[in-house]
C-alpha cells in the first residue's frame, strides 16, 4: 500500500445486448487478473463472430498475455493452429505456446449465460479448468 495508489481488481461481469432492441443477449465473466478483458474479449469474439455455443465458447483455447503489457510473452494454450503460433513468433511476439495441464489456470474461469431472443430459453457454460458447473 502506498499514497495515490489503487488496487487492481477484476471484479467486473459483462453484459451483452442485442443491438436493434437493447434486449440482453449474454452474461459473462473470465476471473483471472489480467486476463480478465482478454477473456472477455475472446469469449465474445467466439459468441459472436464464431456463433458458438456457451459451453463450446468456455471449451475454445485462449491466449494470454500474463503481465498485460503491449510487449509480454503471450501463452498460448494447447489447441491453437500450430502454423499461427509459428507466424506470430516470427514476426517477433514472444510466444510461450502448449500451455496445458493445471498450468491452464492462467486464462482464468469464465462463465456464460445466454438468452435466445425467440424462445427466452437460457444456455449456460461453465469452465473446466476450474471448478465451476453450469446447472438448470
Amino acid at each position: 500500500l502506498a499514497p495515490r495508489k489503487r488496487p487492481y481488481h477484476t471484479i467486473i461481469p459483462a453484459m451483452l445486448t442485442h443491438s436493434d432492441t437493447g434486449e440482453l443477449y449474454a452474461s459473462l465473466s473470465n476471473m483471472g487478473g489480467f486476463m480478465q478483458p482478454q477473456g472477455h474479449m475472446q469469449l465474445v469474439v467466439q459468441l459472436v463472430a464464431n456463433g458458438l455455443d456457451p459451453q463450446t465458447a468456455v471449451d475454445a483455447p485462449r491466449f494470454c498475455i500474463l503481465d498485460g503489457s503491449q510487449n509480454g510473452k503471450i501463452f498460448i494454450e494447447t489447441g491453437f493452429n500450430e502454423a499461427t503460433v509459428a507466424k506470430l513468433a516470427r514476426y517477433g511476439h514472444n510466444m510461450e505456446p502448449n500451455v496445458s495441464g493445471h498450468e491452464r489456470e492462467i486464462f482464468g474461469r469464465a462463465q456464460i449465460i445466454t438468452k435466445d431472443r425467440e424462445t427466452g430459453i437460457l444456455a449456460a457454460g461453465s469452465d473446466g479448468r476450474a471448478d465451476g458447473c453450469a446447472l438448470g
